[in-house]
């Protein structure tokens, strides 16, 4: 089968490889669309603190299942379309053993320690697959991992009802968890982004925006909040400077939830937090519930929220290499999606 392979860091090569053998409990999947992820540059890269290489990237993947095992009776059909939460927890840990398996201690991830969708076929455990509405478009439901992240984001951050937000970053991500905040009843939301189409775009969503070149974001703290402070601030950018902001943008007792991925290290001021009782929250992955009802949220609200706007550029498995320029040089507006049949 074709499958882009990632030889080494920063270098993905489109290979003949063999198709996979499902292991026990394992389903074989036929990909019909995998999304591009900023984790995934973020491996490519080899800036990613634990993936491994030589592996098929890409861990959003929508597919028809092409095998079960043997003597299975459950709720999934051979052809059936699904969608699958990724991760691999060994279940023993004492992470586990809390009921926290996205942090597992020995935690392996598709597309990231074992090869995940930029390929023809896959395998998953039929554990993590994810059924989908009939009617909800394959270009549509491939948004669902990324909305299972978004949906563990409000677990974690608690957003309530007139809480003020900002967010930096207006990719895939950050535009995610806007969509689930005024959702959730979130008075003010903004987003800072530096990429003007990206900004423009997201503006289009319905999402309040600054591009930071032109507008201080302090000075948005103030006038937004009093100079309170916003009741929570995310990062989904990673850069140090946006990170190293966070604590001045946000209120005595609010929080502050970081998505970056990168082992970078950056001079954090760390009684900034301490002096306004912030609450510092990390956030890695999401549970299955979490995955089945933020794939519920894009069944439900897709066409009302025009979500089916978020999925700007389609390429073919032959073009992986140009998607990944494209995150790199930020060209994307918002989410590409690869067809491993082209």
């Amino acid at each position: 089968m074709k499958a882009a392979v990632l030889k080494n860091w920063l270098d993905l090569e489109l290979c003949d490889i063999p198709v996979p053998v499902p292991g026990e409990n394992e389903a074989l999947i036929k990909v019909k669309r995998a999304g591009v992820c900023g984790s995934d540059i973020t491996v490519y890269r080899g800036k990613h603190m634990t993936a491994t290489v030589p592996t098929v990237l890409c861990h959003e993947i929508l597919g028809t299942i092409e095998s079960l095992p043997e003597g299975y009776d459950g709720k999934f059909k051979l052809g059936q379309r699904v969608l699958m939460n990724p991760i691999i927890s060994c279940g023993k840990c004492a992470a586990c053993q809390r009921g926290l398996p996205w942090v597992c201690e020995n935690l392996k991830l598709l597309g990231i320690h074992v090869d995940g969708g930029f390929a023809e076929y896959t395998k998953v455990g039929v554990d993590k697959l994810v059924a989908l509405d009939e009617d909800i478009p394959d270009e549509v439901a491939i948004l669902g991992e990324p909305f299972a992240v978004g949906q563990h984001v409000m677990v974690n951050s608690q957003v309530q009802k007139g809480d003020k937000i900002f967010i930096s970053g207006g990719a895939t991500v950050g535009l995610y968890i806007a969509v689930f905040a005024k959702a959730a009843g979130a008075g003010r939301v903004i987003i800072s982004e530096i990429n003007e189409p990206r900004r423009k775009f997201v503006e289009s969503m319905g999402i309040e925006t600054i591009n930071p070149t032109e507008t201080d974001a302090m000075d948005l703290m103030r006038e937004v909040t009093d100079g309170h402070g916003f009741d929570i601030v995310y990062d989904t950018s990673g850069a140090p400077s946006c990170v190293l902001q966070m604590p001045d943008l946000c209120r005595c007792g609010g929080k502050m939830l970081s998505l970056g991925l990168s082992g970078d290290a950056y001079p954090f001021v760390i009684g900034k937090v301490s002096f306004k009782e912030i609450k510092l929250i990390g956030n890695r992955l999401y549970s299955q519930e979490d995955f089945e009802q933020g794939v519920r949220f894009l069944e439900d609200n897709w066409r009302e929220m025009h979500l089916d706007r978020m999925v700007t550029d389609r390429l073919g498995l032959s073009e992986i290499n140009k998607a990944i320029q494209m995150m790199l040089d930020g060209t994307n507006i918002c989410k590409i999606i690869i067809d491993p049949t082209k």
